[in-house]
């Protein structure tokens, strides 16, 4: 006689066994959509560290806000008169948020200009990053930051999610200096190249014995970069992404490059203003819609561009320089007006990086529930969260599972958090849940945590074979998790 199929309880709670989990820190809550029925729940009312789940928190807040379709805006703008392809006054370079400008789309800028008929700019070339107050970076975070680019510092004028490549070759011959170059390449940045080409080896060290860095101060008014160690003569191309010092100086410092390289002079300096300069428009470049913006912020966990976008969306509402103050004020406002409970909810950030946040497993399924059947921005919503076990990222997830390929989530990982929230059809595909998981304080390690969180979307999925629910009102105490 066949065994009758495990409950969907019990599943939960096998995958729940692992004594590396904290049960006081583990909370987990599936809701049925869109009717937001609780199929499962455990600690949901329990205030944890949300990690990088909290920029579902930060995408929903701004197609709400800003709207799908919102575009961030690049301005260039002048002062004075323009006589004979002259301007005789100020350039001005006017950031508007745009996380995603980049150095081809600067250099189009540039290029726009010189076919306006633009050949000079007797005055300055000023960056006007007046559409952000002068943080350059959440509040909430420590002062002393790294290098890398997940640090990176933010700017109403960004470039690049504000880093500069180091590329890094072997030479051709043991004992030859490395080839190195930066991408950008801004006049200000001094790279010193203090590496040497060593022999082959069967091994490839690749970044083991290379490194590059950054100088904290200026020298000569130039920011030293430096790339010391060896390479072995056999080795591929290294790239190394550092954050930069100055984000404005950066941007303006590779624009003014651009000019030149167009043929467009400027006389004078390279200022930044963090007042709102009074000029007259010459172009205007727009981004991507915001929310391609946002599948890529998702996808790649982009703790810069979600900021930036936070920042952005206090600027558009309230005409002040972009805060997070204001903007996570408009974000407690947008979760109130979803009737989503803030007890013992604390945001200090839109990207989930600061260990102040706490948000439940409650308020984040609400959350899902209330946004996916908004025909305005819950199409926008779906499509920003990462198709799990897909090709590309998290492409591992769910590997042997049915349920690969079908789930779609956002996930967040901090020293000893694993977190993760979305949506799950049932293998029927008659039902469709909403989950959140939150796996804090817990020892399993990155793979560990994965691996307890695809059983239960596992579980999840092998549900409603029948083309129903299997919903859970009172579910056992998981006795796995207290002992």
């Amino acid at each position: 006689m066949a065994t009758e199929p495990q409950t969907l309880s019990r599943q939960i709670k096998t995958a729940l066994q692992p004594s590396c989990l904290n049960a006081e820190n583990t909370s987990i809550r599936v809701v049925s959509v869109p009717d937001g029925k609780e199929i499962f729940s455990y600690n949901s009312d329990e205030a944890l560290l949300p990690a990088s789940i909290q920029k579902v928190v930060t995408t929903a807040a701004a197609l709400h806000y800003l709207g799908p379709e919102f575009r961030f805006t690049t301005d260039v703008r002048h002062t004075g008169k323009i006589e004979q392809g002259k301007i005789k006054g100020n350039l001005i370079l006017k950031g508007g948020g745009d996380p995603t400008l980049n150095t081809e789309r600067l250099w189009e800028i540039a290029r726009k200009l010189r076919q306006s008929g633009i050949t000079e700019i007797t005055g300055n070339l000023i960056a006007d990053v007046s559409y952000f107050d002068q943080y350059d970076r959440a509040p909430a975070w420590k002062v002393k930051r790294s290098q890398r680019a997940y640090d990176a510092k933010l700017s109403a004028l960004s470039l690049n999610f504000n880093s500069v490549a180091v590329h890094v070759q072997p030479g051709d011959e043991v004992g030859d200096d490395l080839n190195v170059w930066l991408q950008p390449n801004p006049a200000y940045m001094q790279l010193m190249n203090l590496g040497k080409t060593t022999k082959n080896t069967r091994k490839n060290h690749k970044r083991k014995g290379i490194w590059a860095q950054r100088k904290s101060v200026l020298a000569n008014q130039h920011l030293p970069i430096e790339v010391k160690g060896h390479l072995p003569v056999n080795a591929s191309e290294q790239v190394f992404f550092l954050n930069v010092n100055n984000p404005a100086h950066y941007a303006i410092a590779t624009f003014h490059g651009f000019l030149q390289q167009q043929g467009i002079r400027v006389r004078d300096k390279v200022h930044i203003s963090h007042d709102k300069v009074a000029s007259a428009m010459l172009y205007r470049y727009k981004s991507a819609p915001l929310s391609i913006i946002l599948k890529e912020l998702n996808t790649y966990s982009s703790n810069f561009m979600a900021e930036q976008v936070l920042k952005t969306l206090a600027a558009e509402k309230t005409k002040q320089a972009g805060s997070h103050e204001n903007a996570l004020s408009l974000v407690r406002q947008f979760l109130q007006q979803q009737d989503i409970s803030l007890q013992n909810i604390h945001l200090t950030d839109g990207s989930g990086l600061s260990r102040k946040n706490r948000f439940t497993a409650r308020a984040m399924t609400d959350l899902l529930v209330k946004t996916y059947p908004r025909f305005d921005i819950g199409p926008d919503f779906l499509s920003s969260l990462r198709v799990m076990g897909a090709s590309g990222a998290h492409s591992r997830r769910l590997k042997k599972s049915p349920a690969k390929g079908r789930v779609r989530g956002k996930t967040g990982t901090l020293h000893q958090v694993s977190t993760l929230a979305g949506y799950i059809p049932d293998r029927s595909g008659k039902n469709l849940y909403a989950f959140a998981f939150f796996l804090n304080k817990n020892r399993c390690g990155y793979r560990g945590a994965d691996k307890v969180e695809d059983a239960i979307l596992h579980a999840l999925f092998q549900q409603g074979k029948d083309g129903q629910p299997h919903p859970l009102r009172n579910p056992p105490i998981l006795s796995s998790l207290i002992q």
